[in-house]
């Protein structure tokens, strides 16, 4: 083991330390000039400083602090601001015993150290002061410390190391999203300001979770299936998950589908969660759609657990964090169905009134005509069918259904009839705004069942009031009303 060269010792005067200042003159120690080698039982460590104003004290605690330094060179550590919270305090408390021990202010906490001498000798032309310590310690306790030490430091770099590795085995394999929650795991671990090149270890594996991330590739098998309202999909919509370009399916990965349900007058999405099996598919079926029209089923990554790990990075990385957030959200595939009404294969009768503010039936019947036009163009079959205002107005129901099946006989399946009305009018400048509203009844004639109960509302404008009330209750019969029977009707 080599110090720090020590000046020549053969004239010095030589004190022990803890003696006074001043003593009968000797030769320095061998082990001054020269660090004894390990003799098979101990390994032996001097420490040594100066002091040149002669401060016994200031190089007493020098001499110590090289001792320590040459044993922890020894061990293969060091302490500094960049070593772990854990290194720090193993070492911290380590380094503690070891000075303890040297000044002798506690015995035999410390396994096989010990302090076997220590000189002084101190310049008598300038007063400069030279302290040495001697201390031994045996091999074996040496090593088992070196070991535990060495454990501590390495405990914190597997946190790091490991998962990395491991991701870049996993890419190896064709398993990239397992690879993308190891490299995640990695730059969690590294992330903490204590651990040495935390900023590049953090950035280096969120690139690897990147680059893992877009070898993920869904694709859809076969096409959406279409069916009606209320009707049974034909068949379940299926998905894969692949790796990259390859066909190869990644099992057990998770992932949502979301589909879409009516929800009073509005469409929403439901959501499940799913696994992929051994090929990396899915199947998933989802129950009767209970809405008309075009839409998509979604198939995405259930990220959840890697997004809550990326929320714990601290800010400084909120960059790259939303970079991998983003690019896991963006990943889905769209599967699109249509789901289509069968009403207009039954021939339809329309039977609605429009009523004015005394509830008394208006001449023209504005609100049936835009419904008979909107659901012509959709290609309704439409009976003409000619009801009583007045038992319009009434809404008997029995007796509106009685008097229709006399009229109608076998020509119609369905019956919609209803009432609407002017809820508020107001001018606006030169123009006049009316407000109308209306409820619809669909009844299947043969039972008289209710197929579906439906109301709407819609804003007409004119140049006077008389125009107005009529463009609301053409708006409402062609826009609003039309819209709702061909979403809802079975």
């Amino acid at each position: 083991m080599k110090l720090s060269p020590r000046p020549g010792l053969a004239l010095i005067l030589a004190f022990v330390l803890g003696a006074c200042a001043s003593g009968p003159v000797a030769k320095a120690p061998e082990w001054t000039m020269t660090t004894p080698r390990p003799d098979g039982t101990n390994t032996w460590f001097v420490g040594y400083a100066s002091n040149p104003g002669g401060d016994q004290v200031a190089a007493t605690e020098a001499a110590v602090s090289n001792l320590v330094a040459e044993i922890m060179n020894y061990l293969g550590v060091s302490i500094s601001s960049e070593s772990t919270a854990t290194s720090r305090s193993t070492l911290d408390s380590y380094t503690s015993e070891v000075r303890s021990q040297i000044n002798a202010k506690s015995t035999g906490r410390l396994a096989g150290f010990a302090v076997k001498d220590k000189y002084l000798y101190r310049n008598p032309k300038t007063g400069q002061v030279f302290v040495y310590v001697l201390a031994s310690y045996v091999t074996t306790d040496l090593e088992k410390e070196k070991r535990r030490i060495a454990a501590v430091f390495q405990e914190k770099d597997d946190a790091v190391a490991k998962p990395a590795a491991e991701g870049r085995a996993l890419m190896e394999a064709g398993r990239p999203w397992e690879a993308l929650q190891r490299f995640v795991d990695a730059a969690l671990a590294a992330s903490g300001s204590d651990i040495d090149n935390a900023s590049i270890k953090v950035e280096a594996n969120l690139g690897n979770a990147l680059q893992a991330f877009g070898s993920l590739r869904l694709e859809a098998v076969g096409e959406g299936p279409r069916t009606s309202l209320g009707k049974a999909f034909p068949q379940p919509f299926r998905a894969r998950l692949l790796a990259g370009a390859s066909s190869r399916g990644l099992a057990g990965v998770p992932l949502l589908v979301a589909w879409q349900r009516r929800s009073g007058s509005r469409i929403v999405s439901k959501t499940e969660a799913l696994s992929t099996g051994i090929d990396g598919s899915i199947s998933f079926l989802p129950p009767p759609p209970d809405f008309v029209g075009k839409a998509s089923l979604v198939v995405s990554l259930d990220a959840a657990s890697v997004i809550t790990l990326l929320d714990k990075l601290p800010p400084k990385y909120r960059a790259q964090k939303d970079a991998l957030a983003e690019g896991l959200a963006q990943k889905y595939l769209e599967i699109p169905y249509e789901v289509v009404s069968l009403a207009r294969l039954s021939p339809t009768a329309l039977a609605v009134v429009d009523l004015d503010d005394s509830a008394k039936p208006v001449v023209g019947a504005s609100t049936q005509a835009g419904l008979a036009e909107g659901l012509a163009k959709a290609g309704f079959s439409l009976p003409t069918l000619s009801l009583a205002g007045d038992l319009l107005a009434a809404g008997q129901e029995e007796a509106i259904l009685a008097q229709a099946r006399t009229l109608l006989g076998s020509r119609a399946e369905r019956l919609v009839w209803g009432r609407a009305s002017i809820v508020s009018v107001r001018r606006d400048g030169a123009m006049v705004l009316a407000q109308a509203r209306a409820e619809l009844r669909v009844l299947e004639l043969s039972a008289g069942r209710l197929i579906l109960s439906t109301t709407g509302e819609a804003l007409g404008m004119g140049q006077d009031e008389a125009s107005a009330r009529s463009a609301a209750y053409r708006e409402l019969g062609l826009k609003i009303l039309t819209a709702n029977l061909l979403s809802s009707l079975p």
